[in-house]
């Protein structure tokens, strides 16, 4: 990928300790599809005929293919596929390499065009938005599947009470739907903060070059669309170089997380016998090998 100033090879260990791949290479999806869109960005500015497109675009759609067939992988891409993969490619720097480099085998020379225009500051800017846009709108799936498994739980309950406890003390007779419908409460602030993230990261940093812009005169908004962004960022500096929606997206992960564990950890205490308000299924309890009359929840 180096090319110009260099001609002294790099140290063996800092190059290993350098490669990104490795780690990166769970981003090929998101690579692939924003390879896809520079494509139709560079063939509307004249640098891919109508023909290259095709046979670009085509190329991409078989580079993950290839790649886990070489692997020998039958189940996608696995941990235990992506680990083959980077094992069978110790001369790839980072997953642009690596798609490059499959491209090639692919397409042949052709595939060298693909980088035209483009930096890989900002590929990966891109395919980390991409990334975490996906695990958002997986986890905002399943807050929604856990919403509507509540409010259902909720209101086969009717109206049966249960003791609400303050200081693990008993305090003032509940419904057990009011129990209920507190983790819908704290999901629906879950939900919004995921929402809330995910518009701000829904923009597209593909032609902001390496900092300052691309090196040719691209239409921006066609990538952008092709990946399903609401625009392009506005800034080129700020947009290679932004991370906040990584951290906004651990932040909001880790309140869902303490609510998961809350939830846990108040049916578990309701399944003590000291409790006794519920009886967890024996497919979700563990029990002791010296105390073999406990069920224990998992």
């Amino acid at each position: 990928m180096w090319s110009g100033r260099f001609r002294e090879p790099l140290d063996p260990a800092f190059e290993e300790w350098q490669r990104s791949f490795p780690f990166d290479v769970r981003l090929l999806p998101q690579e692939v599809a924003a390879s896809k869109a520079h494509a139709r960005a560079i063939a509307a500015a004249g640098i891919l005929t109508e023909a290259e497109l095709v046979k670009m675009l085509d190329g991409l759609d078989r580079v993950i293919p290839f790649a886990l067939e070489e692997a020998g992988a039958v189940s996608g891409l696995t941990p235990g596929a992506a680990a083959a993969i980077v094992a069978l490619h110790p001369e790839a720097e980072d997953i642009h390499h690596f798609v490059e480099l499959t491209l090639t085998k692919v397409i042949g020379d052709l595939a060298l065009k693909l980088h035209t225009g483009r930096s890989r500051n900002e590929q990966i800017a891109t395919d980390m938005r991409l990334f975490v846009r996906d695990a958002i709108d997986e986890t905002l799936a399943g807050t929604v599947a856990w919403r509507e498994a509540l409010v259902d739980q909720a209101q086969a309950a009717g109206e049966a009470v249960m003791p609400s406890y303050t200081h693990l003390q008993r305090a003032e007779p509940v419904l057990i739907a009011h129990w209920l419908l507190a983790y819908v409460a704290m999901l629906e602030r879950d939900f919004s903060r995921l929402s809330d993230c995910r518009a701000r990261l829904n923009l597209c940093p593909l032609g902001s070059g390496a900092i300052a812009g691309a090196t040719l005169k691209l239409d921006r908004t066609i990538a952008a669309e092709a990946l399903g962004f609401d625009g392009p960022t506005t800034n080129s500096m700020d947009a290679t170089s932004d991370r906040d929606f990584a951290i906004e997206f651990t932040q909001a992960v880790a309140t869902i997380g303490l609510h998961i564990s809350r939830f846990a950890e108040e049916l578990t205490l309701h399944s003590t016998a000291e409790f006794g308000f519920l009886d967890l299924p024996e497919r979700y309890s563990t029990g002791s090998s010296a105390m073999p009359q406990k069920k224990t929840p998992i």
